[in-house]
């Protein structure tokens, strides 16, 4: 009877897994238009909602929204989002310009504009931080040692994560550096405020004067407050969304708090890929658009805020990422004169670093190829894992009021010689997982802050991969005392 008791847990989740790989799949096999592949895939990967923006032969080919926000109002191309990280090619555009326009320098220290900062470092790709002035070109391409708790005023307190790589081996690389080498938010918010100190103008005043409105972007800004109707972002738990309404500091706007839509991001991507013969905004001419996703160094893979990686295949030159709330991945592809942008009202690790890029991936498909296969369903995977989580958490509650049960049958086990070994092994097994999900429940923090290059509390945990994040936190308290129970009442039936 124990014995099926313990299979029971396992046969749930073997049905679930079969269920999940037999049950009738939505949409067609292979897609051959954008409407009916965003209008499905937001379904299948679980979505709240979503604003596509694609150019195609330097004309903006697609722009259309799908699904609500986290309070359910439904999403139109012009509804106002966060752009998240991705603010950063708009920062970037700013300095290429000033730079085009010789109110600033690239190489100049950045001391020279804010002297508190003259003791940051900068470093190469490779090595420990140099012992020489940072200067900007430095700072824009990530290339800074941050004493990132000495820099508070800096950091107004958002929280979120850069989108991921379209290459597992790359994205490990990039995440898990093999020196003390990593991306910080804090670059392009400094950047901010070297252009604000060079102009004497506001960030906000920059960015409307010198990019929104000759481009026709009114609906851009880095004032949130002057947009009356911003869609409020929400998280994900296994699929399921809910709303964050928590505003992101408008001192974070340089680097991942600038508001815009995707009919506008549309005209923004238009200009870079493909401007008009003669067309230009101040600093910046339609000969010169290419310098934004040139590499500020020539072993880097950064631009004017532009990722940019070289394969066999070419050049891939991205940016994106999630604050609270929100999600983009922005796509270019200049040869071709094209690009493609998905602005998500929805946030989550699994969101912004594996299903906005799998999404991109697919259109890239449409775009060029004229048809994309069926990507993988996101959304029926992440339902799975967290009914296997659920039947997890179960079984060990259920193991925990069997703690008495336990404790008997295992002295039972020593009164036997035979039995000995195994009874000891058992207890020390015991013992060894207790500490085990201890250290794992004090240790997440800090394993997170090293995948991300920074101090990452358990609020931030939570918020942004809530299911997975809270699950397994769960499942490790529950294992914690459910162990406690087992030594509890063995030591004190032994003693009996």
């Amino acid at each position: 009877m124990k014995f099926l008791r313990s299979l029971v847990p396992w046969i749930l989740v073997i049905a679930i897994i079969l269920a999940a790989l037999y049950l009738p799949d939505l949409g067609p096999e292979n897609y051959k238009d954008f409407d009916s592949f965003f209008a499905n895939e937001r379904i299948r990967q679980g979505i709240a909602g979503y604003e596509v923006a694609i150019i195609k032969d330097g004309e903006i080919a697609f722009n259309k929204a799908y699904g609500f926000d986290g309070e359910r109002k439904t999403l139109e191309s012009a509804t106002p989002l966060y752009l998240g990280p991705a603010s950063e090619i708009l920062t970037g555009t700013l300095l290429c310009q000033l730079v085009n326009e010789k109110k600033i320098t690239l190489d100049a220290p950045i001391a020279q504009f804010i002297p508190e900062l003259a003791s940051l470092k900068a470093r190469r790709a490779s090595s420990a931080a140099l012992d020489m002035p940072l200067t900007l070109r430095q700072l824009a391409a990530h290339r800074v040692a941050f004493p990132e708790k000495d820099l508070a005023a800096f950091d107004p307190g958002t929280t979120g994560l850069e989108a991921g790589l379209p290459d597992p081996e790359l994205f490990l690389k990039s995440h898990f550096p093999t020196e003390k080498y990593t991306r910080s938010r804090l670059s392009y918010r400094i950047v901010g405020a070297v252009l604000e100190k060079a102009t004497g103008k506001p960030y906000s005043d920059l960015l409307e004067s010198m990019i929104t409105i000759p481009l026709g972007m009114y609906l851009t800004t880095a004032k949130p407050s002057s947009i009356a109707q911003i869609a409020v972002g929400s998280g994900s738990f296994f699929g399921l969304s809910f709303p964050y309404r928590e505003k992101v500091p408008i001192d974070a706007a340089a680097s991942d708090g600038i508001v815009t839509t995707s009919a506008d991001i549309a005209k923004f991507l238009k200009f870079v890929v493909s401007p008009q013969r003669g067309q230009a905004i101040p600093g910046l001419s339609s000969s010169q658009t290419p310098l934004l996703y040139q590499p500020l160094y020539k072993d880097g893979d950064t631009g004017f805020g532009w990722r940019i990686l070289e394969s066999k295949d070419g050049r891939f030159i991205f940016q994106g990422g999630s604050i609270r709330g929100y999600a983009s991945r922005i796509v270019i592809y200049p040869e071709r004169n094209a690009a493609i942008a998905i602005l998500s009202s929805q946030n989550g690790i699994l969101i912004s670093n594996f299903i906005l890029p799998m999404l991109v991936t697919s259109a890239e498909q449409i775009l060029f190829n004229g048809e994309s296969r069926r990507p993988f369903p996101s959304w029926r995977a992440e339902l799975v894992a967290g009914f296997i989580f659920f039947i997890y958490l179960l079984s060990i509650i259920l193991q925990t009021l069997s703690s008495y049960s336990w404790a008997r049958d295992l002295l039972k086990y020593r009164e036997s010689s035979i039995s000995q070994l195994y009874a000891r092994f058992a207890f020390a097994r015991t013992i060894g997982g207790l500490l085990l999900r201890v250290l794992a429940v004090v240790l997440a923090p800090f394993a997170a802050g090293y995948l991300v290059g920074r101090a990452v509390p358990y609020q931030e945990l939570i918020a942004f991969e809530p299911g997975i994040a809270s699950v397994l936190m769960t499942a490790m308290l529950f294992g914690v005392i459910r162990n406690i129970s087992r030594i509890i009442l063995y030591i004190r039936l032994r003693r009996a």
